[in-house]
């Protein structure tokens, strides 16, 4: 269990560093120039802590995982509990749609606020705005790369099935 935790620690360390390094790479791309690292890392830390409490709001208002969904109703009516299930699957969807437009917006909010040119003044929220969409669109990138590695390598599957 204290492994699965230090590993998971460790994951985020790394990926906040990662995050920050390609914060720069999209700041370079839209704005031109290339903030400090340590800005890009603060700005990308905002946005995660910012982002997790905006999805905790998101999922409580959308009532997913509390049980709302029609639980009770399992037990006795398979339809019912299939309906459930899939009215959850669907709320999880739509928490994950908004929580996706939300987090775009906080990144630009967040790279806006701490984000200066080399002469201290801010680059706009509309040019932060596409800054955090280059940050998003470099990480699925990324992501989709990673995926495809994985399979090619057949970790993907042993993954899955946790061996």
């Amino acid at each position: 269990m204290g492994g699965a935790l230090v590993i998971m620690l460790v994951a985020v360390l790394v990926g906040l560093l990662v995050a920050g390094l390609v914060l720069k790479l999209s700041v370079r791309m839209v704005a031109g120039f290339s903030p400090g690292y340590g800005r890009a890392l603060l700005a990308v830390l905002a946005a995660a802590v910012l982002g997790f409490i905006v999805n905790i709001v998101l999922t409580m208002v959308f009532g997913v995982g509390g049980g709302l969904m029609g639980g009770g109703l399992a037990a006795s009516d398979p339809d019912a509990a299939a309906a459930a299930m899939a009215g959850a699957g669907m709320a999880m969807m739509g928490v994950m749609a908004v929580s996706a437009i939300v987090n775009l917006f906080i990144i630009a909010a967040c790279v806006n606020w701490l984000i200066k040119r080399p002469g201290g003044i801010a680059i706009g929220y509309g040019r932060s705005l596409l800054v955090a969409l280059v940050y998003l669109l470099i990480f699925i990138v990324i992501g989709v790369v990673a995926t495809v590695l994985l399979g090619m390598l057949g970790l993907g599957a042993g993954m899955m099935a946790g061996a």
